[in-house]
């Protein structure tokens, strides 16, 4: 006969057991969710972000003249989030982007589209949170308001390599 004290002690055991392998489950059921393949970024909670307002023009280094139809991108670090838009044909362009992760943004201007508007390289700025001004305060909490930057300007050479369709050029950036 198995006295009270043995069956405590065998309850004590498997409950015990049974709890590591619970947690043991849990844990990996955590680990295994939480592991994104994707590269969208998933804003949580306890994230920083704000909007981001830029506008700028872009005209020709040879000419001065504004260059229209360049394609301007502004992208965030490490996220790949992108946003694009287009000069108009004084040059000028603009951009709102709601719920950037953080700075710094890189503006890119690539000429797109062909030998329409001439032959340009391309060209990057760096926006760092020092070089925005902050045009609305946030709320206190994660969120921290609207950042702009006005100027960003770009004087865009004129390419040399004339591009041969299918074949990406030397001065093309990826």
């Amino acid at each position: 006969m198995i006295d009270s004290y043995t069956i405590c002690y065998m309850k004590k055991i498997v409950l015990t057991t049974y709890g590591k392998i619970i947690s043991l489950l849990i844990g990996l059921l955590g680990f295994i969710s939480g592991c994104g393949t994707g590269t969208d970024p998933v804003a949580e909670y306890g994230v920083p972000s704000a909007d981001f307002r830029v506008q700028g023009r872009v005209k020709s280094a040879a000419t001065g003249n504004p260059v229209s139809g360049i394609r301007m991108i502004v992208r965030e670090p490490d996220t790949g989030i992108a946003d694009t838009a287009f000069t108009d044909t004084g040059g000028a362009y603009s951009m709102e982007i709601k719920q950037i992760i953080g700075f710094p943004v890189t503006l890119h201007a690539e000429d797109v589209d062909g030998d329409v508007n001439g032959m340009y390289n391309p060209d990057s700025m760096v926006v760092r949170k020092e070089d925005a001004t902050r045009i609305r305060k946030g709320d206190n909490s994660w969120y921290d308001g609207v950042y702009e930057k006005k100027e960003a300007n770009f004087s865009l050479k004129v390419s040399s390599v004339i591009p041969m369709y299918g074949v990406r050029s030397v001065n093309e950036k990826e």
